[in-house]
């Protein structure tokens, strides 16, 4: 269900004309001057719980770009709030899997993380049916199953190099100087 969510993104963007890039990552990763703008960012984690065989899912992604002399920042982060927009609403017509709630909201962003980057962010909730096929469930477990007794701890195969000593019994006792 995670890679569906993903893909989902990753194929909004790959499609749309303005976005350059797709990034699914950790928010403090952004900003790091290796992404490629305009982007698509969605963040992890992604949120989720179970309501009554139904998945509600809660995510976070920001359309940004990097402001230039040709742009004012208001002119980029309505652009970026256009392509969101457009976004969500292009979920909620081709994926049937999936409800977007009304109830998404949205920050402008400016100077944006180490890059300066400008835009728009998302948070949006939907609703997913619980896609487990029930009959394989039976072939996920192993009723006479065990766990396998190994150690908790690798050992370690150590041979001492030929100069050095070996102190199996007594802490070593050593002359160190504490002044000059």
């Amino acid at each position: 269900m995670i890679t569906t969510i993903i893909d989902i993104f990753r194929r909004q963007a790959r499609q749309h004309k303005a976005i350059r890039a797709f990034y699914y990552n950790r928010s403090y990763e952004l900003g790091s001057g290796r992404e490629q703008h305009p982007l698509l960012w969605l963040e992890d984690p992604i949120y989720g719980s179970n309501q009554n065989h139904v998945f509600s899912n809660s995510v976070n992604f920001a359309i940004l770009f990097l402001p230039d002399e040709e742009h004012s920042v208001s002119e980029l982060q309505n652009l970026a709030f256009s392509i969101g927009l457009n976004i969500i609403e292009r979920i909620k017509q081709q994926e049937e899997s999936i409800s977007i709630r009304p109830d998404w909201s949205y920050i402008t962003l400016c100077d944006y993380y180490d890059n300066n980057a400008c835009g728009c962010r998302f948070s949006l909730s939907f609703t997913q049916v619980n896609m487990q096929n029930l009959c394989l469930i039976d072939e996920q477990f192993d009723e006479n199953g065990d766990f396998e007794q190994s150690s908790a701890l690798q050992g370690f195969a150590v041979s001492p190099a030929s100069n050095c000593e070996v102190y199996s019994k007594q802490f070593p006792v050593f002359t160190l100087k504490t002044s000059k």
